[in-house]
């Protein structure tokens, strides 16, 4: 807008302009829609990285990866971001008593119980190695993103599913069917499971299309007394 007005001065685009543009608050603008939208908190206005101390259902999150909108890739270096991902996990053990949430909103998802769901672990994690789960070994982020398996990912066994954050810090309404990835196939969380019966296509993958999810973000939860600067 400040390009666009003077460029026009005189002109009939310059007070139209208003009509179409936001004024002097932009940053404000932005950042009130950011945090509707992808859990931004003022600090963060005009940085769709910084997402750290973000507040929602009470609790502070901060972005892991995301598409579309959302975009945020995973590290690079596959071990550097497992083991980071595996700190933020553990974060709130000494607090919660248990491993960080991991909360994917979704704005493309056609499913209502799929545009958000929270994973709640409730054992430790394999060692990693990169790429495909196995037996003994489990690479998190790619987990998440482009192979969802069964390997050290059991529900009610390993993790639960829930459709709301207070569902899962309450530990009710637990979804009941989990559904994975049965060979090498790049359908990422949480393929077709769904809170009673099988829901196709609200999987994400950062590595093929086809799924409804690629508008989407993974966040963690932060605990309490930890300063995210």
């Amino acid at each position: 807008k400040a390009q666009v007005k003077p460029t026009h001065a005189g002109s009939d685009i310059e007070t139209a302009i208003d009509e179409y543009l936001v004024g002097d608050d932009c940053d404000i603008t932005n950042a009130v829609y950011l945090n509707d939208e992808q859990l931004l908190v003022p600090s963060a206005i005009n940085s769709l990285m910084n997402l750290d101390g973000a507040e929602y259902e009470g609790r502070s999150w901060k972005q892991l990866f995301g598409e579309g909108i959302f975009f945020l890739p995973p590290d690079y270096d596959a071990a550097a971001g497992d083991a980071e991902m595996r700190a933020d996990l553990d974060a709130c053990v000494a607090s919660e008593g248990r491993q960080c949430l991991i909360l994917r909103k979704c704005t493309s998802c056609t499913v209502e119980s799929h545009k958000e769901i929270v994973y709640k672990r409730l054992t430790p994690w394999f060692p990693f190695q990169e790429g495909i789960s196995t037996d003994t070994t489990i690479d998190i982020v790619n987990l998440f993103t482009n192979q969802w398996r069964n390997n050290n990912n059991v529900l009610h066994v390993d993790y639960e599913l829930y459709s709301s954050v207070q569902d899962a810090l309450t530990g009710t309404d637990e979804w009941e069917q989990a559904d994975y990835n049965s060979n090498n196939h790049k359908y990422g969380f949480p393929r077709n499971s769904g809170p009673t019966g099988y829901v196709g296509n609200q999987w994400n993958s950062y590595a093929w299309s086809g799924g409804h999810a690629d508008q989407s973000a993974f966040y963690i939860e932060v605990p309490s007394e930890t300063t995210v600067v």
